[in-house]
């Protein structure tokens, strides 16, 4: 769970309303979701209690056990609830390697990255004791895009009935849409994994591996390659496995931003940092990697963006990503679904502010 600066929002996301029908806030929607789910396995006679983990950092773990507090867990209970505390990094200046500092005697700290959610799992001793506990899945998302508890039960599905052990849950992509994307790499030695590729890298490597037009759309309109939502289902099993070899690390990467072309100085400091979804390169040849690729309804909508920037963003024909999208996006994913049952929903109506449409 992050911080909200990007919106103008001073609190912790988990915060911000999904909606304003209910007002209900991101985390009571993911509790909700852990409520439900835990009646429907009652009324099939097996009385589970799911576990929620959330990753903080010492930006966010105040606010997020303030908010935990003040709603009482909405409705959790306190022993199925965990917040597990990210350390973070020592920042860096530029490319040869310098200390950022705060000030002459304390140097500059960031946050590791979103993969740290392994180590952290690890070290806690959580994996080992759902593996004792008779647990066979675990799944990992981002904070503030509510849809992905409402296609999970389909996920789990296609992991079980495909014995997955790495299920990455994707919408459609357009051609180089600044999304991650979800693809094949084959090795020379004839080993290949399914994984995260970011978008500023797939064009290149496209273009270095025999594919000179680069990543553009198919016959359907899209990408070959679906977009990454950062929604993950692991075999537990195979999970502990791999931690207890790895220690829960993943690959670690730098992405600077330099001030000019010759590419020393960076714009603000930069660290190590590592994603959640880099899982994948480190398993073993015959683990079984896949992916799940919802219609655009069921995709994601992040609430990240002020009203001002979604406005823009919109205007440019990009995922605006702010507040009405995320809202429009629930909206749009219940009327789908009624749809899909048989309900008559009406059309919906565009709507803008400040020059764009933003839902």
């Amino acid at each position: 769970g992050g911080l909200g600066e990007r919106l103008g929002f001073s609190g912790v996301k988990f915060a911000l309303p999904a909606e304003l029908t209910s007002g209900c806030c991101v985390l009571g929607v993911y509790a909700a979701y852990i409520r439900a789910f835990e009646a429907l396995a009652a009324s099939q006679g097996k009385l589970r209690k799911l576990p929620l983990v959330m990753m903080a950092s010492s930006d966010t773990f105040e606010g997020i056990s303030a908010l935990l507090a003040q709603h009482e867990r909405f409705g959790l209970d306190a022993d199925q609830v965990h917040v597990l505390m990210q350390e973070k990094v020592v920042a860096l200046r530029d490319s040869d390697g310098r200390f950022a500092m705060d000030n002459a005697y304390k140097v500059s700290t960031k946050p590791h990255g979103h993969g740290d959610i392994h180590f952290l799992l690890h070290s806690n001793g959580l994996v080992e004791r759902w593996l004792a506990e008779g647990r066979r899945w675990v799944l990992f998302f981002q904070d503030t895009n509510t849809l992905y508890l409402t296609t999970f039960l389909c996920s789990l599905g296609v992991s079980a009935r495909h014995l997955l052990h790495v299920n990455s849950v994707t919408m459609p992509r357009r051609g180089k849409e600044a999304v991650g994307a979800i693809a094949q790499l084959s090795h020379s030695d004839g080993r290949s994994v399914v994984v995260n590729v970011e978008y500023n890298q797939l064009e290149p490597l496209l273009q270095a591996t025999g594919h000179p037009e680069g990543d553009v759309d198919g016959p359907d309109g899209f990408s070959p390659f679906p977009g990454n939502m950062n929604e993950l289902i692991f075999a537990l099993p195979e999970y502990a496995a791999q931690l207890r070899e790895t220690g829960g690390h993943v690959p670690e990467f730098i992405n600077p931003k330099y001030v000019d072309a010759s590419r020393t100085a960076f714009k603000s400091p930069t660290r190590l940092e590592c994603m959640m979804q880099d899982y994948p390169k480190g398993l073993s040849r015959d683990a079984r990697v896949g992916f799940t690729r919802y219609p655009a309804e069921f995709g994601y909508f992040p609430c990240k963006n002020d009203i001002h920037s979604a406005a823009r963003l919109s205007d440019a024909g990009l995922p605006p990503h702010g507040a009405a999208c995320a809202e429009a996006a629930v909206y749009a994913a219940n009327c789908r679904m009624l749809s899909l049952l048989g309900a008559q929903i009406g059309a919906p109506a565009e709507r803008r502010w400040l020059g764009g449409p933003q839902g």
